[in-house]
């Protein structure tokens, strides 16, 4: 008896770590479980020409534009998106390097390892692993719809988002090839192989730069054309950091996928946690950028004049507030007041409004609205800086005749006071 009731209290304590590593690893993998199930279904801020809702799981999105979601208030059944925006995820930078950039503002990854092959009027690539559906797949391009390919920072480039955001604006009659070292060649590129690099021809003579040596390409833009489409289409930012022009989507509710047409015709499948947001283009809403200013009004500090950027700071570079990065809207400096005729077409004014805090760390400056007459300080008519949190605006205009965007100065005077108006937009309907 004695024997049996050491070996049961011997069993019992054997037992007890025992019970414990199980119950300390069915925790974990309902932890990991519950992480994993939390990943795969993010939550989205849907925005409509009626209202604004957060924290949604989405259920349905056709072809027509239709979406369905689920909210804590209940379903919402949306006939016409404005964006959809995924959250707790930040939007990042422009691909500054191993990506191709085309006409209309795409940007693909590169896979590293994979040169480029230039043929008739087209030019075979191979998107990055991180590229859904395609990473790692040939893709052939339109030629005249590529504007620029790079694998690398030339080394003479210290701001490379300023850098590519000239590219993108400057006129160019011939191909400007970059090399590694940071000279640049202007020729015209007549061969683009990975046995051979680059090829091209100048005034003078025929030369190649190997791979080794080669950063990059901006294409000529006599010869650039660029994809349009008439009816909605759709702007995509990627986990990957790709920026993408998309045509039908749908989404797969079971698969948890984007099914999406690109404008380079090739079908992508995008899981639900990649697709960061989705804007709606030639839908309900407008960019202001879009719209032409009646009135532009600068008053300089102590002489210095500063223009009213479209889609850019006024330090030209990307708009960038609290770590996201914007193509949309339009980049101010203090102190100025832009003025835009709506003449009654619009329900709603929306924007994120601040100061970029990379380019603009010390600006200071109060920003204001004005429509008919009457002026609304934003931030309580306190200034702002590169650590104020960003001021959402979302107006509504019905029957407003006209807008008008203030930038004051702030204790800082005129120093780095670049208010960016982000994703600054016009929305219609709604009523």
């Amino acid at each position: 008896m004695r024997a049996l009731s050491r070996k049961r209290r011997n069993s019992a304590h054997f037992g007890e770590p025992h019970m414990i590593r199980v119950l300390v690893t069915f925790l974990a993998l309902s932890m990991f479980c519950s992480t994993s199930r939390a990943q795969e279904m993010p939550r989205f801020t849907i925005d409509t020409p009626t209202e604004t809702r957060r924290g949604c799981r989405l259920k349905a999105f056709d072809l027509s534009g239709k979406l369905q979601a689920e909210h804590l208030d209940g379903k919402i059944d949306s006939p016409r998106l404005v964006e959809l925006r995924q959250e707790e995820a930040a939007l990042p930078p422009l691909l500054t390097h191993e990506f191709v950039g085309l006409t209309n503002g795409d940007r693909i990854p590169l896979d590293t390892t994979s040169p480029a092959n230039l043929g008739e009027n087209a030019l075979k690539i191979w998107p990055s692993a991180t590229m859904p559906s395609i990473g790692g797949k040939a893709v052939s391009l339109y030629s005249p719809h590529v504007a620029m390919i790079f694998w690398a920072v030339p080394e003479s480039v210290d701001r490379p988002e300023f850098f590519f955001a000239q590219l993108e604006k400057q006129p160019r009659k011939l191909d400007a090839i970059f090399l590694r070292n940071g000279d640049r060649i202007d020729g015209k590129v007549t061969k683009l192989s990975g046995k051979d690099g680059c090829v091209l021809t100048t005034e003078r003579r025929t030369a190649t730069v190997t791979w080794s040596k080669l950063a990059g390409i901006a294409w000529s833009t006599e010869r650039a054309a660029r994809p349009r489409t008439k009816g909605v289409y759709y702007r995509a930012i990627l986990a990957c950091g790709a920026r993408l022009n998309l045509l039908d989507v749908r989404f797969d509710a079971k698969a948890k996928l984007f099914i999406a047409q690109t404008q380079f015709d090739h079908t992508l499948s995008i899981p639900e946690s990649a697709l960061l947001a989705l804007d709606v283009k030639n839908g309900p809403a407008i960019d202001l950028a879009d719209l032409t200013p009646t009135r532009y009004e600068f008053r300089p500090y102590l002489g210095a004049s500063w223009p009213w950027i479209k889609n850019l700071s006024t330090a030209n570079h990307p708009l960038r507030i609290a770590g996201n990065t914007f193509e949309d809207g339009i980049g101010t400096h203090a102190a100025c007041t832009l003025e835009y005729k709506l003449d009654a077409k619009y329900t709603r004014f929306d924007s994120l409004v601040g100061i970029d805090p990379v380019s603009a760390s010390r600006g200071r400056a109060k920003v204001a609205i004005e429509f008919e007459g009457k002026r609304i300080d934003l931030n309580a008519g306190k200034e702002i800086s590169s650590r104020t949190p960003p001021i959402e605006v979302r107006m509504d205009v019905r029957g407003v005749r006209t807008l008008k965007l203030h930038v004051d100065f702030g204790s800082f005077g005129d120093v780095e006071a670049h208010v960016n108006w982000a994703k600054a937009r016009l929305v219609k309907g709604g009523e």
